[in-house]
C-alpha cells in the first residue's frame, strides 16, 4: 500500500491525470525491490522538480498464507 501527499505528484503545467500516473508507473516498476529501497528510489524519482513538501508511507504485507515474523521475547 502507498499513501503519499500531493507533493510528490504536483507539477505546475501538468494535466491531473499525468500527475497520478507518474507516481503509479514509477511505483509499479519498483514493486520487487526490498521496502526500504522502493521508498527512496521513489522519492529520488519523483521529488525533483516539485516545490511542496512530500510524506510517504509505503507498507508492504507478506503474501497471502505467510505469517509475518515474530519479536522473540526474552
Amino acid at each position: 500500500m502507498l499513501l503519499y501527499t500531493d507533493g510528490l505528484a504536483e507539477r505546475s503545467g501538468e494535466d491531473l491525470d499525468r500527475r497520478l500516473a507518474r507516481p503509479r508507473q514509477h511505483a509499479a516498476a519498483l514493486t520487487r525491490e526490498p521496502l526500504a529501497v522502493f521508498r527512496d528510489e521513489l522519492l529520488a524519482g519523483l521529488a525533483h522538480g516539485g516545490n511542496d513538501d512530500i510524506t510517504l508511507l509505503a507498507v508492504r504485507l507478506p503474501p497471502h498464507g505467510l505469517k509475518p515474523p515474530t519479536e522473540e521475547r526474552p
